[in-house]
């Protein structure tokens, strides 16, 4: 398990491709989409559910937007700051990441039911709302670095293992990394097959650079009911983009050539799709100051397309075989679709004294019921071994979210909550791939506008390797252990009309 969670690149020479990476991480990310909130739902931990009334129901549960008594538009602008701390062969290294994004615009058309004179204005569809919006769900965007001396083995033992995987001779490589690193005097041959040419004791770094997100474009009805009973529904449209480009570098000394080397691997990966999902949600209200609220979101269907360029190059100093090689990068493409899990929620919400709002969601997702495929049953090999991971690798998970909001006065607003996203890792018993959200900020209203500010702590772990040693039953490749903070802030500006 931990090696799918380690696994970067894996090369499948003997078919002749770049490399038969696993698709199974990737899809999982684009799995993992919080619901679209604005700044006061953020700082209340994003515990949305059982509330409504607010744009946020246009990316969490539609049937919050029966609550709407009036037309509303707003805007959420994001600040991104990202902070990684990696530990890799006892050496720590810092880096951060820093960037500004739209996190979510919409607006909402409030409709009331026409009356005739003396009809009961409290009973039976009271209202129709309908709204439009975008939602940022996922950010992807991250710098990881990490280096340090390597005392037990070289990624020239991970390009040796891949060339005697292939069973071919040096002269019948093909384009891949064995075949880089046989021209390059990193592996070499003999009648027992390839091995590595390189020492230990050898220093390693590498600079990870992520960025993209998964968004949505949301289109979203409900109806009010008696004022108690709320029924909505969506349909959204589905953006991805993921982009990780990555360089390996290491250094040492290379026995065979009794000389120093260098050498450079270079990866670039660009994953687009699009897709589609859709949602039903129901709020109830059986008292004037509590709501029970729970959505249902469907999966999301997605066509990805994958496009991956590996290149490596070294550099011999000395002995018989002195330059520097250089390589023409290798492109290998692949397109999918990924079928990502349904999203069960509850939300309870209930009102203080008319003075202050607690509210509490939970989520139900199962991340085993990912399904890859593909347009007219191409490469089902591939789509076989990529279901097969997820089903042995993830597992479902529970999402928790709680928060807080009390009126200071008329105008004033202050908030506060908490979220966890539950590990999809199978193998993770001690929550170490939880994510945690810690939230705070205010509101300001007055008349028809507001302004509302939101500050979120979200911290992670994230386990990395460079390349693969050994079996997969005693793996032997060094980890970086990476602890990731991301200090957001949220500024949403609304108006009613």
């Amino acid at each position: 398990m931990k090696r799918l969670m380690l696994s970067i690149v894996a090369i499948a020479a003997t078919t002749g491709t770049l490399y038969g990476q696993s698709y199974a991480p990737d899809a999982l990310k684009f799995s993992q989409t919080n619901f679209g909130s604005s700044a006061r739902f953020k700082a209340m931990g994003g515990a949305q559910i059982g509330v409504g009334g607010d744009m946020s129901s246009l990316g969490g549960n539609p049937a919050g937007l029966g609550l709407f008594t009036k037309s509303e538009f707003s805007l959420t602008p994001e600040f991104n700051s990202m902070m990684g701390k990696s530990t890799y062969l006892n050496t720590q290294v810092e880096s951060t990441k820093d960037r500004l994004n739209l996190n979510n615009i919409g607006v909402v058309f409030y409709s009331p039911t026409f009356r005739m004179k003396g009809q009961d204005a409290q009973k039976g569809v009271i209202s129709t709302v309908f709204g439009i919006g975008y939602n940022r769900n996922n950010d992807f965007g991250a710098e990881f670095n990490y280096e340090g001396r390597n005392p037990k083995n070289s990624i020239a033992d991970y390009f040796s293992e891949l060339a005697n995987g292939t069973g071919l001779e040096p002269d019948q490589l093909r384009a891949g990394l064995p075949q880089m690193a046989y021209e390059g005097f990193i592996i070499g041959h003999d009648a027992d097959g390839y091995f590595p040419q390189t020492d230990v004791n050898n220093d390693q770094a590498k600079n990870e650079v992520r960025s993209g997100s998964t968004s949505e474009l949301t289109a979203s009805g409900a109806i009010n009911i008696s004022n108690q009973v709320y029924i909505g529904a969506s349909v959204g449209l589905v953006n991805v983009r993921y982009i990780n480009d990555s360089e390996f570098v290491e250094s040492g000394y290379n026995v065979t050539e009794a000389s120093d080397y260098s050498l450079s691997m270079r990866q670039s990966q660009e994953t687009t799709g699009s897709g589609y999902n859709a949602r039903l949600g129901v709020i109830f209200r059986p008292a004037d100051n509590f709501r029970i609220g729970a959505t249902l979101q469907s999966p999301s269907w997605l066509f990805i397309q994958d496009n991956t360029t590996l290149v490596v190059d070294s550099r011999i100093t000395t002995g018989s075989n002195p330059g520097t090689y250089t390589n023409q990068p290798v492109n290998y493409i692949f397109n999918y679709r990924v079928r990502t899990p349904l999203k069960g929620a509850l939300g309870a919400s209930y009102v203080v004294a008319g003075k202050a709002l607690i509210s509490a969601d939970v989520d139900f997702v199962d991340y085993s019921s990912i399904r890859f495929s593909t347009d007219q049953g191409s490469e089902p090999e591939t789509i076989m071994e990529e279901n097969n991971i997820v089903r042995n690798s993830y597992k479902s998970a529970v999402n928790y979210r709680l928060g807080a909001e009390y009126k200071v006065n008329s105008q004033v607003s202050l908030r506060g909550g908490y979220g966890l996203n539950g590990s999809a890792i199978k193998d993770d018993d001690s929550g170490y791939f939880d994510t945690n959200f810690y939230t705070g900020g205010l509101g300001y209203r007055v008349n028809n506008y507001y302004l509302d500010l939101a500050y979120q702590r979200m911290e992670t772990n994230t386990d990395l390797s460079p390349y693969e040693v050994g079996p997969a039953s005693a793996p032997e490749e060094p980890v970086a252990n990476i602890k990731t903070i991301r200090n957001n802030v949220f500024l949403t500006f609304g108006v009613r009309f």
